[in-house]
């Protein structure tokens, strides 16, 4: 039985993909993907699918095409944390998934900082703003927080909400366009934070005011 394969592609820039990753793309019949993720493999003239917001359609894709053609998921990041993973699994069954981990850009911010992510508590609000209160809860009662962020919740919405909330003696890293030549770590206050306006593709690292980081 052909496997599907899920591709985690790292942050977005060439050099954080891996060479498992790479070569699996490049034994593919198909590749699916993000607008980013897609971009990675431009050069490529495979079949390449864009991922929208009407999944079933993907599913439906795969399931009719998988036993015939090679077709692989490029999701960002590692597909363990906060990917199109657990749908693929649900939806496709594990039996037919094959993973690639890929490089976290989470994984990356810290590293940038110098800081051992093994104790960090990781959220997200990308999709689901909602969680805010999850993240609220994780910043008050934890020193090391990583956050993946949404364009509707933002770093200074995050950072203004934590105010709000009581949250104060916090070090905030921003981390905009990891691994692009654009790259930049804005560190500061839950304040300063919250007057900055940032870039749509960001990652936050919330540590308590006595942490050094980096």
């Amino acid at each position: 039985m052909n496997k599907i394969y899920v591709l985690g592609i790292g942050p977005g820039s060439r050099d954080y993909l891996t060479k498992k990753a790479e070569k699996t793309a490049e034994a593919a019949d198909v590749l699916i993907g993000g607008e980013r993720a897609l971009k990675l493999f431009g050069d490529s003239e495979k079949k390449k699918i864009k991922i929208s917001s009407e999944l079933d359609k993907i599913k439906s894709f795969i399931l009719e095409n998988y036993q015939s053609q090679n077709i692989a998921v490029l999701v960002s990041g590692d597909p363990g944390l906060y990917s199109l993973l657990n749908y693929l699994r649900r939806e496709l069954g594990p039996k037919r998934l094959e993973v690639i981990p890929g490089i976290s850009s989470l994984q990356i911010a810290a590293a940038k900082i110098k800081l051992s992510w093994n104790d960090m508590q990781i959220s997200s609000l990308h999709g689901n703003p909602d969680n805010k209160t999850k993240v609220l809860e994780l910043v008050k009662n934890n020193s090391k927080v990583g956050l993946f962020t949404d364009n509707r919740f933002p770093p200074a919405k995050i950072a203004e909400y934590l105010l709000e909330m009581g949250v104060d003696e916090k070090r905030v890293y921003v981390f905009e366009n990891l691994s692009y030549s654009d790259e930049k770590i804005t560190s500061g206050s839950l304040k300063e934070i919250s007057q900055k306006s940032f870039s749509k593709l960001t990652v936050m690292i919330i540590l308590d005011s006595i942490e050094k980081g980096g």
